[in-house]
């Protein structure tokens, strides 16, 4: 880790803060809401407007990058986050909350986005696998400490109390990227010139095919993972509250742990072969889901899972790098992200609605098709040589 930057240390630190606030507020958020008196939908509605704001904002944050800078978007994403959690934390309505939920979803977007992009930018090709892992290292542990945290600040306080948490840490993150972090000299692309590097990635049929892996990836994690697999375990198994988290969280340990040696076989092995290798694997542990019975069982599938997705889980965003338009990689980072959200916001409701019908094997079966299906598709893609992006002219970027 000597290679890694301190630019990408800060940036990791930034975006460990970030999930972090973000899934401080996941275990009371549904509770949060229902002290404003309204129903279960509505309390739902909080969650789903916060992943439409993303998706809204992941091409608008990405473009904004190509044109004022990634350095400015991420500040600007950090007061939004800051300003978001405080409105949350003091909101006299229902209404009030779910405005302050959509602007963390632009918030979380603009960081997000602008970091990820600044990562490629200064990132060289033959180290971006390594780099990637070392920042999604940063991503995942962030996802695994919010929710205790917010649960025990809770407990201690009150809860409104891990909205004010989410607003400490927001202002960190400002202040990381306000100290610490530098933007090579690049001249801004014109609006023109990043909307026609848009169209020239949607017509790459090597990117169209990395969006469709994203979005089955991002289905399977939410659909699969987060919302079939509890429901199968407390009904089906009748496994309790506290089991259920056992297996999500052996699962996100080894994800943890492989994913640096997953950015190390992404760059030394190569990242479409890394990712048809986790696809199917992962694939496989999906399926396996319903074929368990007992908890052990499960315990192992979650395990293979968690390994699998680990080391597959650094290659498509490298290759989102690898395959983005020099100046406007921004717009890139944000096209992928856009589908990787849509898949968080589909899964659920396509899974959970199989559940309602108790179709719960049938739920990991269909989600496992897909994965093998992206696998298939993965096949299309094509690593450019070093250096080398999707076509474009870089005059037409100013």
């Amino acid at each position: 880790m000597k290679q890694i930057s301190r630019q990408t240390r800060v940036l990791t630190v930034g975006i460990f803060l970030t999930m972090t606030g973000l899934t401080l507020v996941a275990p009371i958020l549904p509770l949060y809401a229902r002290e404003f008196g309204v129903s279960r939908t509505a309390s739902g509605a909080l969650i789903s407007a916060f992943a439409v704001a993303r998706l809204v904002f992941d091409v608008v944050g990405g473009v904004a990058s190509d044109r004022v800078g990634a350095r400015r978007v991420m500040l600007a994403g950090a007061v939004l986050l800051t300003a978001s959690s405080i409105g949350a934390a003091v909101a006299p309505s229902y209404a009030f909350l779910l405005v302050a939920r959509v602007l963390e979803g632009f918030g979380s977007a603009a960081f997000a986005t602008a970091a990820m992009k600044l990562i490629i930018i200064t990132t060289d090709r033959e180290r971006l696998g390594r780099t990637m892992a070392f920042y999604q290292t940063g991503l995942l542990a962030g996802v695994s400490l919010g929710p205790l945290l917010g649960g025990v600040s809770a407990e201690l306080g009150d809860l409104a109390t891990p909205f004010w948490m989410y607003a400490v840490l927001g202002g960190f993150v400002w202040l990381l990227v306000w100290r610490y972090i530098e933007v090579p000299e690049m001249e801004a692309a014109s609006v023109r010139g990043v909307f026609r590097a848009t169209r020239t990635l949607l017509r790459s049929s090597a990117f169209v095919a990395l969006m469709f892996v994203s979005v089955t990836v991002f289905f399977m994690r939410a659909g699969a993972r987060l919302t079939l697999l509890p429901l199968y375990a407390a009904e089906e198994l009748g496994l309790s509250e506290a089991r259920i988290g056992l297996v999500l969280a052996v699962g996100a340990i080894l994800t943890l742990a492989v994913v640096n040696l997953g950015g190390w076989l992404v760059d030394r092995v190569g990242r479409v072969p890394v990712l048809i290798f986790g696809l199917l694997a992962t694939a496989a542990t999906i399926a396996a889901h319903g074929a368990v019975a007992t908890l052990p069982g499960l315990l192992a599938v979650s395990a293979g899972f968690g390994l699998a997705a680990g080391i597959m889980g650094t290659a498509p965003p490298t290759l989102a790098g690898d395959l983005s338009t020099p100046g406007a990689e921004g717009a890139a980072v944000g096209l992928y992200r856009l589908a990787g959200d849509f898949g968080l916001v589909l899964g659920p409701l396509v899974l959970g609605a199989l559940a309602d019908e108790g179709a719960f094997v049938g739920g990991f079966q269909f989600s496992a098709g897909l994965l093998v299906l992206a696998a298939a598709v993965a096949l299309i893609i094509r690593r450019p040589r070093t250096h080398e992006h999707v076509p474009a002219d870089a005059a037409e970027l100013r």
